[in-house]
């Protein structure tokens, strides 16, 4: 398939740049998104700290310019010292959206954080200074906030594309508070037995060039195709590349790949897996990254890994009272060993709490 199919053939906007549809929600990740609040409520407070804050949809570039530029105002949320934004967008030809963070400090409003350009060739921007530092698609603060704002750039350089985004969010959280852990004995019983349907895929068959560095966008194949959408892997994998860092597992770019691709999707965190058992009830599919070191998650199909994506597709309690977590594993040799259990509580153990939310195919999102 050729990516021209994504970028091609769409003209610059005639309208202006305007708030269609905006809305904002605010939760704690402990909480369901259905509990949210609306514009000027207060946050709600995840178990740990953490914000999710979904806002300003349908923006787009003006008919008459080639770029045009938003500023949120200030948003509160509970004390963060990282912040990971996320965003689903539609460009065409040479359109791009830029991502920039600015979070406000004892001394006033820091300087602004370029964290992403999405484009037919994405690119993240690595760089620091005395407050925080971006590494690759993360913001960390060299101390706690309280407020940050963000500032969306839309181009189409000389009339040749389009850029409009269609969600945007931003993850706040502390990542010194301790995790917290839910009680597995206590899971409703109905989602002992509940499993999406996914297919598999194993990276490990892919080009010799790649196969080691691209589990994220293998699991966004299998999720795709879970929805009807067949996309090759390596064509995933290329959508979603991000050619500052040189690397297939951009957080953002994985996910603003996946709403490119036909899916809605967001990121999110989950303080554990009773929160995450809220999306998997709903037949949500979750891709979810892991760390781990030897003997730390039995049954893997690799030892050990500083950052691995995994892709979640249910939980079911085993013979001995205990629960298991239905994944696919794309770091198996082959497709025959992707489907795999892992103990829950092992599970939750080396998850880092971030994961893509695949919610259905575009335009099936429930109203927020």
């Amino acid at each position: 398939m050729s990516r021209d199919a994504i970028f091609g053939g769409q003209k610059g906007m005639a309208d202006p740049m305007v708030e269609v549809g905006r809305y904002e929600r605010r939760f704690g990740a402990a909480e369901s998104p259905e509990k949210t609040g609306g514009e000027g409520e207060a946050p709600e407070k995840g178990k740990s700290g953490e914000t999710a804050i979904e806002t300003c949809t349908g923006l787009e570039v003006p008919g008459d310019s080639e770029t045009a530029v938003w500023l949120s105002d200030p948003v509160e949320a509970s004390p963060f010292d990282w912040l990971v934004p996320w965003w689903a967008a539609d460009i065409s030809g040479e359109g791009f959206v830029e991502t920039e963070l600015q979070v406000e400090t004892v001394k006033g409003w820091s300087a602004w954080y370029k964290l992403g350009r999405w484009s037919v060739r994405p690119q993240s921007f690595s760089a620091g200074d005395a407050d925080g530092k971006v590494e690759t698609d993360t913001l960390l603060l060299s101390g706690r906030s309280t407020r940050f704002r963000y500032r969306l750039s839309l181009g189409a350089p000389g009339y040749r594309g389009s850029a409009r985004i269609r969600r945007f969010g931003v993850l706040t959280r502390d990542r010194h508070a301790p995790k917290s852990h839910g009680d597995l004995g206590k899971l409703p019983l109905s989602l002992v037995t509940s499993s999406i349907s996914v297919p598999a895929r194993s990276q490990m068959t892919e080009r010799q060039q790649i196969k080691g560095r691209i589990c994220s966008p293998t699991c966004c194949a299998m999720a795709l195709e879970a929805l009807g959408l067949d996309y090759p892997t390596s064509f995933v994998a290329e959508d979603c590349r991000d050619y500052g860092a040189e690397i297939y597992g951009n957080w953002p770019f994985c996910v603003a790949s996946l709403g490119r691709l036909g899916a809605e999707a967001r990121l999110d965190f989950f303080p554990n897996l009773e929160a995450a058992a809220v999306e998997l009830a709903k037949g949500h599919i979750l891709i979810a990254s892991v760390a781990f070191r030897e003997n730390e998650l039995d049954g893997a199909p690799i030892k050990a890994s500083s950052g691995h994506l995994i892709l979640v597709r249910g939980l079911a309690r085993r013979e001995d009272g205990g629960f298991a977590v239905l994944v696919n594993d794309p770091a198996s040799g082959d497709v025959s060993g992707v489907m795999r259990e892992y103990d829950a509580a092992q599970f939750e153990s080396v998850w880092k709490g971030v994961a893509y939310v695949v919610e259905g195919r575009r335009g099936a999102r429930p109203a927020g």
